[in-house]
């Protein structure tokens, strides 16, 4: 199911705000706005390009959903986009969020 699948990517970048609010460091807690904004983003992105894949062909599962790359090359491109955006690969706001998040874990491990 695609859409679970989007939803379980959340629990990762949701303990890494946790730790961000509650690690007390302007750093963490910017890393941790990076994130929400660019999580934010991506997973509205994702939700919404499941329900163009759901309305394209009346199946949520991943395995249904093959050869949508013969059929519609733009949306798969942006599909990619948003996966390896949702991923933190760069240019992204995550990937920022993210270095930021593990200097601050790494600067409370010596404090």
């Amino acid at each position: 199911d695609m859409k679970c699948l989007v939803a379980y990517s959340s629990v990762g970048h949701m303990s890494l705000v946790t730790l961000g609010c509650l690690s007390n460091i302007s750093m963490g807690v910017k890393g941790a706005l990076f994130i929400m904004i660019g999580h934010g983003l991506c997973s509205s992105g994702m939700f919404s390009l499941v329900n163009v894949f759901y309305s394209h062909s009346g199946y949520r599962n991943l395995y249904m959903n093959k050869g949508f790359l013969m059929k519609s090359p733009i949306l798969c491109l942006v599909g990619f986009l948003l996966c390896s955006s949702n991923m933190a690969a760069p240019p992204s706001l995550n990937l920022l969020g993210e270095v930021l998040m593990f200097i601050c874990s790494y600067v409370i491990s010596f404090c």
